[in-house]
């Protein structure tokens, strides 16, 4: 009994295991932390890419006084460049060109697209605070991306990222679709 009560009390006092357990029961919880991490510095690094894109787009489509198919293409498809080095195929891009009537509602005149479906012409749009000016005529730029996750695929899925801006034409009054 003595034996006993004597082993016991030195397995009472050892402390040599308890870094390891400490570890042990550290390391899951510190590993799913890291992945979280690098899963959303990962999708904000692709959304800014696609921001870059509807940005870079929308400058460049402004600057001219008309656009054919052609035109449409090489800047639809210059732009798609931009997201690199993430793959283009889950990105789509609509360059539409909105036209305000004498009561600010916005109406698409033309529509072209990359990798997606365009806006029909005549559609209705909701145009937002500060680009209601009867009249008017903006470029308008839409990029969705499907961000698929590198490590939690399984678990999370695709996760849609969207963005879009107005611009107003800098050479002309509005930019006519030629095409």
């Amino acid at each position: 009994m003595r034996r006993r009560l004597a082993f016991l009390q030195r397995l009472g006092g050892d402390a040599r295991g308890v870094a390891a357990l400490e570890f042990a029961l550290v390391v899951p919880v510190m590993i799913v932390v890291y992945l979280v991490g690098f899963e959303v510095a990962e999708a904000a690094t692709v959304y800014r890419k696609l921001n870059d894109t509807t940005v870079q787009l929308a400058n460049v489509s402004a600057q001219y006084t008309s656009m054919g198919a052609t035109d449409t293409t090489q800047v639809l498809n210059a732009s798609s460049q931009i997201m690199a080095p993430y793959p283009t195929a889950r990105l789509t891009i609509v360059l539409s060109e909105v036209t305000t009537n004498a009561k600010g509602k916005g109406v698409v005149t033309w529509s072209q697209a990359y990798q997606g479906a365009a806006l029909d012409p005549k559609t209705k749009m909701t145009m937002p605070s500060g680009f209601q000016t009867a009249n008017t005529s903006y470029m308008l730029v839409q990029t969705t991306y499907s961000y698929q996750p590198t490590i939690g695929a399984a678990f999370i899925g695709p996760i849609t990222l969207r963005d879009q801006i107005f611009m107003l034409p800098r050479a002309s009054a509005s930019i006519p679709y030629t095409g």
